[in-house]
């Protein structure tokens, strides 16, 4: 009945690797808890992020993070467009799938794990930069003088997403560097 190292091993799927945080008692939550991240982020791609009304009951849009993408992609502004495209939508899933990879599949006591450990910190650098984005937009809307914006649930879920996955990897990072359970293959 007690959850030891080789019952655990004897019980995991195969694309875990024996030797992974995810074969762990203690870091067994970060996979499940990224995989929530990461439907999260998703999810909030699509959800309204705010509503611009420049005439008062008269004109008023919603507008989610796809699309203003897809707005920017038909007026031809297709540099604006990848930005948002790259830092708000593929890079927190690269991150995060990253993580996964790294908590399912990663010897946490052979020396390339130190390496991932190098490769996540990288990605947490640039975590901000995906609400940095999404904040530029409303900013920049913001300011004209001729629109009121109001925030909605998309904002909220898109940065509690991103704020999950920085200190999720923050965690991963920190199980990595100092791995506390060893189990023989």
């Amino acid at each position: 009945a007690c959850l030891t190292p080789a019952r655990i091993r004897a019980s995991l799927p195969p694309m875990i690797h024996p030797n992974a945080l995810a074969a762990t008692r203690r870091h067994l939550w970060l996979g499940p808890a990224m995989l929530v991240a990461l439907v999260l982020l998703v999810v909030a791609w699509f959800l309204p992020t705010m509503t611009i009304e420049r005439v008062p009951w008269v004109w008023r849009t919603k507008f989610s993070i796809w699309r203003v993408v897809e707005g920017l992609w038909g007026d031809r502004e297709y540099f604006i467009a990848v930005v948002l495209v790259l830092f708000s939508m593929v890079f927190p899933v690269v991150k995060l799938v990253a993580g996964l990879y790294v908590w399912a599949r990663v010897d946490a006591y052979r020396a390339g794990a130190s390496r991932m450990v190098g490769l996540i910190g990288t990605l947490g650098k640039w975590s901000m930069v995906d609400v940095f984005v999404v904040a530029l937009v409303v900013a920049a809307i913001q300011v004209s003088l001729i629109a009121n914006v109001a925030i909605h649930a998309g904002i909220y879920v898109f940065t509690a997403a991103v704020l999950a996955s920085i200190a999720l990897l923050h965690f991963l990072e920190r199980a990595l560097a100092k791995p506390r359970l060893h189990v023989s293959a």
